[in-house]
């Protein structure tokens, strides 16, 4: 300090300013460059804390993934109950694909500390096989024998091979034979289990909390301690529950939430925060308007369907509809599950659609056309409906009905001339459920109630070939089978989107190649690696 001092006073006044300058750019330099250090040799990683918010629209019923199939009670059953395959240490297919044997991890523990077992397997199989269950998952189950070989080992024989199945073990959610082995399955709905529910995921209940009139207003969750995998970041999760569309665009404005997940187009300008993240994940689904020739004899004809789909022009659809989210689909294989291009079977040509409709020599043609109840759809509808009347067709009637009445009064009962409607594929090139002949009928997916012994055949061999270069060719076949018929009119697709805060981290669709979205619940599947908070370490 004296030596400074010294040096200081045999300077100038202006050697000492020209010093001090010097020794701040010094400084301010090796500031800059030991911050750049740090950044260079050090990251952000999660860390654990934080509340996160979901806003839903809808109320939770039954928190019991077997017996519910209300979208609400299936998206907190995602992060309360483990999927069958997160919960498999190895499994094995015999030769002939017809048989799975799978071996548990070791150890493993529902939330209040009772062990995980081969027994809860099976007993969740079994209610999901049960018709009192009324189950969303019986059909995938159905003819699937299971068998106990040992605490940790459950052996499976299916009534044919199937190569999808291990998707089946992928989406089957196992609920506690402890809690629910002494219900009869005709009262499962009964148990206050179902809102007060105990599970292996990754998040337990806390609590709700309800309005007087019984309106859910809120669900907590907290982290699970006896999760097999990572525990999640995220220590207390949220689902807020609203009654409409405006009431959730609202809370998110109002920061009341954080995210939210939507299946209809999103509006942009709804959103006008600048940290709010807009996710769009492909999701395997498409929107067709089905004809049942069953009911009006005038759609047998082949002519008078061409004429119906060279009437619409798809581009300017998707334009009215206002969201580049939304694609042209020409087929019922999408794009991006496919290595060919099948372009437009039959292209838009209102010209050639109006001969057609006046060369069926038909004194009058009269449509009816049954529409959801939702804004987008409507709006197709009337498009299409302009169309059609500009084509000749001499009387369009539009039907809008809410999703209960459409599915106890016309897709159970097919009571529809033309239907528009939207199909989700569990697996991208499985169109079985949907263009079998065998499921034609409710609760089969064949809207169109189409029948082509050919098809079939191209249909089953998808499912009972594990090689993707023959799936996929037999797949081109079927595509080129069902267009030449024109049983549909193939409209557009869209993604699934998820709305979130930016201080959202981690947010994952899926794993793997499979970059898509089957569910809505899927959005869930990693969230035990969702964040909020993050800490810098040196690497």
């Amino acid at each position: 300090m004296i030596f400074l001092k010294a040096i200081l006073r045999a300077l100038s006044l202006k050697e000492r300013k020209y010093l001090i300058v010097l020794l701040a750019v010094l400084l301010i330099s090796s500031l800059g460059r030991f911050a750049l250090a740090v950044q260079e040799n050090s990251e952000f990683v999660p860390v654990s804390g934080g509340v996160y918010r979901e806003g839903i629209i809808g109320q939770p019923i039954a928190v019991n993934p077997i017996i519910s199939a209300n979208q609400t009670d299936q998206d907190i059953s995602a992060l309360i109950y483990s999927r069958l395959f997160d919960l498999i240490n190895t499994y094995e297919t015999a030769e002939d694909g017809k048989v799975y044997l799978l071996k548990l991890k070791e150890d493993l523990r529902w939330e209040d500390g009772e062990p995980l077992m081969s027994n809860d397997v099976i007993f969740t199989i079994k209610t999901a096989q049960d018709p009192e269950t009324r189950s969303p998952f019986a059909k995938s189950w159905q003819g699937v024998v299971t068998e106990r070989i040992s605490e940790l080992q459950i052996q499976f024989t299916l009534p044919a091979p199937y190569t999808f199945f291990p998707n089946n073990l992928k989406r089957l959610p196992i609920i506690p034979k402890h809690i629910f082995g002494s219900i009869p399955a005709a009262n499962l709905r009964l148990s206050t289990y179902n809102l007060e529910p105990v599970g292996s995921g990754p998040y337990r209940f806390d609590g709700l909390s309800k309005r007087k009139d019984g309106f859910i207003t809120q669900y907590h969750l907290v982290r699970n301690e006896n999760y097999h995998n990572t525990k999640p970041f995220i220590g207390d999760f949220y689902f807020k529950f609203y009654e409409n569309n405006a009431d959730l665009l609202e809370a998110l404005k109002m920061r009341e939430i954080n995210g939210f997940g939507n299946l209809l187009p999103i509006d942009k300008n709804l959103i006008s925060s600048s940290k709010i993240t807009i996710e769009k994940v492909t999701m395997p689904r498409y929107y067709a308007i089905f004809f049942n020739q069953n009911i009006n004899p005038a759609l047998k004809k082949f002519d008078l369907r061409y004429a119906l789909t060279a009437a619409i022009d798809k581009n300017r659809l998707i334009e009215e509809l206002g969201n580049d989210a939304i694609k042209n689909a020409p087929s019922p294989v999408l794009q991006e599950f496919k290595n060919w291009e099948s372009g437009q079977n039959i292209p838009y040509n209102p010209d050639e659609a109006k001969t057609k409709i006046e060369s069926l020599g038909e004194e009058k043609i009269e449509l009816n056309l049954i529409v959801p109840k939702i804004e987008f759809l409507e709006k197709t509808a009337k498009f299409i409906k302009k169309a059609w009347l500009d084509a000749g067709v001499d009387q369009v009637n539009l039907f809008f009905l809410n999703p209960e009445e459409l599915l106890n009064d016309v897709i159970k009962t097919s009571n529809y001339e033309m239907i528009l409607f939207g199909n989700i594929l569990e697996n991208p090139i499985d169109l079985f459920p949907f263009w079998h002949s065998s499921e034609r009928f409710y609760p089969g997916l064949n809207l169109a109630l189409y029948q082509n012994m050919k098809l079939d055949t191209l249909l089953e061999n998808i499912r009972q070939t594990d090689e993707k270069e023959n799936q996929l060719s037999f797949l081109k076949e079927a595509e080129t089978l069902i267009l030449g018929d024109s049983p549909a009119i193939f409209l557009f697709s869209m993604p699934y989107s998820y709305i979130h805060s930016e201080s959202l981290k981690g947010f994952r669709a899926s794993e793997g190649e499979e970059r898509f979205l089957v569910t809505p619940t899927d959005r869930f599947n990693n969230v035990h690696e969702w964040y909020i908070s993050s800490a810098r370490i040196i690497k």
